[in-house]
């Protein structure tokens, strides 16, 4: 890696991360007044990492493993994937990625293997956007990997895979923030916030999986509206 290009990717994490406390930081301030968490460094570092060099890392597995898996696949299945409209190919990246970030996420809470690399991030029990990539590196790995993998396979257009890659980003960013935003019965659909908040409570952890689209809970039978006020600790 030369200097030049590890310094970009510095820069772009750095960006990310001034981006979302431009953007939730104030938002929260605004809306949830003294229940706002304050950012921790190591939760704002740990987003800068993963935002900019754990990305890099995942894109060059993503690139290794496409490379040989596009090596079997029919030269008339890439012309075609290519003739497809820009949009197709684009929800057809959303599509599978949101698949794979439901079914592994479902995983990771009934498979002990999985939840020994997974339980990290769910020590997030006061939402806050600066938490979202507090977990751990194979966690990261997988999930990221795993999600933008088929379609790289598959010859899906690059900028729809980097389009998807931002809009999940800052989406994840957003779902942990502490705003007890809720869409009403378009949550089951779309994932709000307030739905994400429930699943980070103790008594959420086998619900609402899907990361973007929540409708995958709905299908799934894993759907669960959020409480509508989070329960008080028992007094000493």
């Amino acid at each position: 890696m030369s200097w030049q290009l590890a310094a970009e990717i510095f820069a772009g994490g750095l960006f990310f991360v001034a981006c979302s406390a431009l953007i939730f930081w104030p938002l929260e301030e605004i809306f949830e007044h003294d229940k706002s968490v304050r950012p921790k460094l190591s939760d704002l570092a740990a987003l800068w990492f993963y935002q900019s060099y754990g990305l890099w890392i995942s894109a060059g597995i993503v690139l290794e493993l496409a490379y040989l898996g596009r090596r079997q696949m029919p030269p008339t299945w890439l012309s075609w994937v290519h003739q497809t409209p820009y949009w197709a190919q684009a929800v057809a990246a959303l599509l599978m990625a949101e698949v794979w970030v439901y079914v592994f996420h479902r995983l990771s809470h009934r498979w002990d293997f999985l939840w020994q690399f997974h339980k990290l991030h769910h020590t997030v029990e006061e939402m806050s956007w600066s938490a979202s990539s507090r977990q751990h590196p194979v966690d990261f790995l997988l999930i990221i990997v795993g999600a933008n993998l088929p379609a790289m396979i598959l010859g899906i257009d690059l900028r729809s895979i980097a389009l998807f890659v931002i809009l999940e980003r800052f989406y994840t960013v957003f779902l942990h923030s502490n705003l007890r935003w809720d869409w009403g019965w378009f949550s089951r659909v779309i994932a709000s916030p307030s739905l994400h908040r429930e699943h980070h409570q103790p008594r959420g952890h086998r619900t609402n999986y899907a990361g973007i689209l929540s409708l995958l809970d709905s299908v799934g039978k894993t759907y669960q509206a959020p409480a509508e006020k989070d329960p008080q600790p028992p007094r000493p």
